[in-house]
């Protein structure tokens, strides 16, 4: 995250250019970080996943291999400061756009050309859903099986599946696109024994890097990964070694050089001005890019007759409410005066109708057993109160058991054992 004012960007403690960022995260919910540039794409992303707990801060700023220097001083940053606005990233998510879709009326580049637009909890980025229709819209006119010879040899339209070992069944075109790492379709790569190394998951796609995508490089019409084509060794006839060609110059079959052929980008940008289908959208060309960044997910349980439902695949919320009971405290508490409760899930979201809280003795009136729910009231966001009428003084032991579940079907339970009053 970027900063400016009035044009100008400050610096933070360590004299660079101040990125630091404050966000509201739900609890319980593993998370891990992308840097993004300007159009979205990933520049690099952290290798494990992170969590916090309910109520738990992280803001010192040390990063994961910072441990032999010392942090920057969180309190000195732009996002320490009064006005700073934080991301609530448990009610929306923050989507690089377009200015003139920009929504944050902030500036967040040098150049003031990105925007910031906001959608309603996760943004999900799947193959059937939000891949396919634009494939099916911009692209298979011209990259159609049908063809005596589709364009690079890449066929868009191919819904025949076609079995993956311990992995399942897979279209055609997915295939095509994000699991030819072996090179069965298309175009050959001249190296490295056939196959697509690294991440490459086919001659267009390396997964979770859209900015070394070829796919990415045609649909916006430019190379995108911060090198030029004559960087590195490239066949002038694509899948044929013998024309590896460098800095205008042929490779020599015995030089190590060859190793470091790769992809260069060819214009026209896809689809070609005067094809005729409808061009690719900003949005569209983002929804790739995210689809990419992703790793390409596909969910093998999309039904094209209930597209909404979820299934068991990608799309499956698999993860448990967050449910956490501040009050009581576990074992002595002076008196039992309230019960406090948060509740969120990040996906399907809470099945208010399954909440349950119960008490094994009264409580005003109550009789033990019975379900207190409906006697709690909203009073923050993921935040629910109870104020006994009558606070107990004198608890010697109890058992309160409080259980949510999601619209997935996922529980949380917790169940804890107080007392209240001094002995």
């Amino acid at each position: 995250m970027r900063h400016f004012t009035d044009s100008k960007e400050p610096l933070d403690p360590d004299k660079n250019p101040d990125t630091s960022f404050l966000a509201k995260i739900p609890a319980d919910t593993a998370f891990t970080f992308q840097t993004l540039d300007k159009k979205g794409m990933v520049l690099n992303m952290a290798q494990t996943w992170h969590q916090v707990r309910p109520g738990e801060i992280r803001n010192n700023c040390g990063g994961c291999h910072a441990h032999s220097q010392q942090p920057t001083p969180f309190a000195d940053t732009a996002a320490a400061t009064k006005d700073y606005k934080i991301f609530d990233l448990t009610t929306k998510t923050p989507l690089l756009t377009t200015k003139a879709k920009d929504e944050s009326k902030r500036q967040w580049d040098a150049k003031n050309e990105t925007g910031l637009r906001f959608e309603k909890a996760i943004k999900n980025v799947e193959y059937h859903r939000d891949i396919k229709p634009i494939l099916d819209k911009s692209c298979i006119s011209c990259h159609t099986k049908t063809a005596a010879k589709p364009p690079a040899k890449l066929v868009l339209d191919d819904d025949k599946t076609i079995p993956v070992s311990y992995q399942g069944q897979f279209p055609g075109t997915y295939y095509r696109l994000a699991l030819d790492s072996e090179a069965k379709f298309g175009h050959k790569p001249v190296i490295h024994n056939g196959s697509w190394r690294q991440t490459n998951a086919s001659r267009y796609i390396r997964k979770f890097q859209s900015r070394r995508s070829l796919l990415v490089w045609k649909i916006y019409g430019q190379r995108l990964d911060g090198w030029s084509n004559d960087d590195f060794p490239t066949e002038t006839v694509p899948g044929d070694a013998t024309t590896l060609m460098w800095k205008g110059k042929p490779i020599p079959n015995t030089s190590q050089n060859r190793n470091l052929a790769d992809l260069d980008y060819v214009g026209p940008r896809c689809p070609p001005p005067d094809a005729k289908v409808p061009p690719l959208t900003d949005e569209d060309k983002r929804t790739i890019v995210r689809w990419i960044d992703l790793g390409c997910p596909i969910d093998l349980d999309y039904e094209p007759a209930r597209p909404k439902e979820r299934g068991y695949g990608w799309m499956l919320d698999d993860n448990r409410p967050i449910l956490t009971l501040t009050y009581p405290k576990a074992n002595a508490n002076d008196s039992l005066t309230r019960i406090l409760v948060g509740m969120h899930d990040y996906d399907s979201g809470l099945d208010m109708k399954s909440f349950t809280v119960r008490a094994d003795f009264p409580i005003d009136g109550q009789a033990a057993g019975e379900n207190l729910a409906r006697l709690f009231q909203t009073v923050n966001q993921g935040v629910w109160e109870y104020r006994l009428k009558t606070p107990l003084a004198n608890l010697p032991n109890g058992t309160l058991t409080v259980s949510v579940r999601d619209r997935q079907g996922n529980v949380t339970r917790i169940v804890r054992t107080i007392k209240a009053g001094r002995k």
